[in-house]
């Protein structure tokens, strides 16, 4: 309408001029009523052409408001109809859990395709725990005004319930206060019931595997002591053979089991004070056979002989056998293991490396090394070694400390390890 205006005032000054120029032609002598009428005709002109500007420019704008109308509208369509046919129930309640709207799935977990009026009262569809779980999540939201995940039971007073990984997010008025929450259920009723399978499985190895193969390590031990008779040469050297893949068979069995219970957050530690040097000479003397038949020497450098940890004995002595034996399997005969224990600069950590000669990793194999079943497996030749370093990191890092690997094209690789060093008064208020 500005733009109007200004036309309207230009063409009113162009008619004065035009009637003026006339009045000076004609030397005023022309008459008052054609004077009026030449000014009346040309303000009559400028009006009609402003007003069919005018006319012009709102069809215009009326047309571009009705496009962006009909494109919201198929927007909208869009959306409601990927909400609708999410594999997801969806919906949004307000702070009182009342059901305000919902996608399909959602009407349909709820049994009310015929009556949505009675989701207005959610003590008539869920059960009291679930709703009492429902309220406390919903006041927890209301503080910290953030999303909260969770997986849960959802318990229907229907008697129908279901496993479902949960997202909820606040709405927030215009004053940051929340008004109600959208909800993101997915149902994980298979992923549970695969879950369970597998602790079954475990169960099944644990009991039926590993029980059995310690029997026979056991009495194997028995026969090569002596103690039920002695045995000549051959059968002595057969007995070794035969408890050397006992003792494989269960370090493997132990490994799969460890690492299932890391991975399901299944593990408790039990802290102790460890001397790292006489740890770590357990470790090795695990592996003294191995390194005979490869002819690997050990060096250990260590400025002081009686650095300290804080860890549980029996999986962290798991963690460095697996990063011996995997050392020892990689590295070139007729080479040595260089075991370097010291302090990091900021006293607060211990630090130990293995170095030894083998060939180049390439910087995408060392960020693979850690990995499960991608740790070079088809080098060593071995069954299930692919899970002894993702095994030796996960107790590690348990331990709140890291783990790494370098290499170097002159074939020399190191493993490092930091370990933090936990003051001894504060042993007492760590727990299981």
């Amino acid at each position: 309408m500005p733009n109007l205006a200004k036309s309207y005032i230009l063409c009113v000054t162009s008619s004065l001029i035009i009637s003026t120029s006339l009045c000076c032609i004609l030397n005023f002598e022309c008459s008052v009523h054609i004077l009026s009428f030449i000014i009346l005709s040309c303000l009559i002109n400028s009006y009609c052409n402003l007003y069919l500007t005018k006319r012009q420019i709102d069809s215009e704008n009326e047309e571009r408001e009705n496009k962006l109308i009909r494109q919201i509208e198929h927007s909208s369509k869009h959306l409601a109809t990927i909400i609708n046919n999410l594999p997801l129930v969806a919906y949004i309640i307000d702070t009182e859990c009342r059901f305000i709207t919902g996608n399909g799935e959602a009407v349909k977990f709820f049994d009310a395709e015929d009556n949505i009026e009675k989701l207005r009262y959610p003590e008539m569809i869920f059960e009291k725990d679930t709703l009492e779980m429902i309220r406390e999540e919903n006041s927890l939201i209301i503080q910290t005004k953030e999303p909260f995940v969770t997986e849960k039971i959802v318990k229907l007073k229907s008697g129908k319930q279901h496993w479902f990984n949960i997202r909820k997010a606040p709405i927030l008025n215009d004053n940051d206060d929340v008004k109600g929450f959208v909800i993101f259920g997915r149902n994980i009723d298979i992923e549970k019931a695969a879950q369970k399978q597998r602790e079954t499985y475990i169960s099944t190895l644990s009991h039926d595997l590993k029980i059995p193969t310690l029997a026979q390590i056991r009495a194997l031990e028995l026969l090569l002591d002596g103690n039920l008779g002695k045995i000549n040469k051959m059968q002595n050297e057969v007995l070794n053979l035969t408890l050397d893949s006992c003792r494989y068979m269960y370090d493997m069995l132990s490994t799969l089991l460890s690492t299932y219970k890391y991975e399901n957050k299944d593990i408790c530690l039990t802290y102790e004070k460890i001397q790292v040097m006489k740890l770590m000479d357990e470790c090795f003397h695990k592996y003294v056979k191995s390194m005979h038949h490869k002819n690997i020497h050990i060096k250990v450098k260590a400025k002081e002989k009686f650095f300290t940890v804080y860890a549980d004995k029996s999986q962290i002595k798991k963690a460095f056998e697996n990063l011996i034996d995997h050392c020892v399997s990689s590295a070139y005969e007729n080479t040595e293991i260089v075991c370097d224990i010291k302090k990091t600069a900021n006293g607060k950590n211990v630090f130990l490396s293995l170095g030894f000669e083998s060939p180049y990793i390439s910087s995408e194999d060392i960020g693979n090394l850690f990995k499960r079943y991608s740790t070079a497996a088809e080098k060593m030749g071995k069954v299930g070694c692919g899970l002894g370093l993702y095994l030796a990191k996960q107790i590690i890092n348990a331990h709140n400390g890291i783990i790494y690997a370098e290499s170097k094209e002159s074939n020399y690789n190191i493993y490092n390890i930091e370990l933090p060093c936990i003051n001894e008064c504060k042993i007492s208020a760590m727990t299981c």
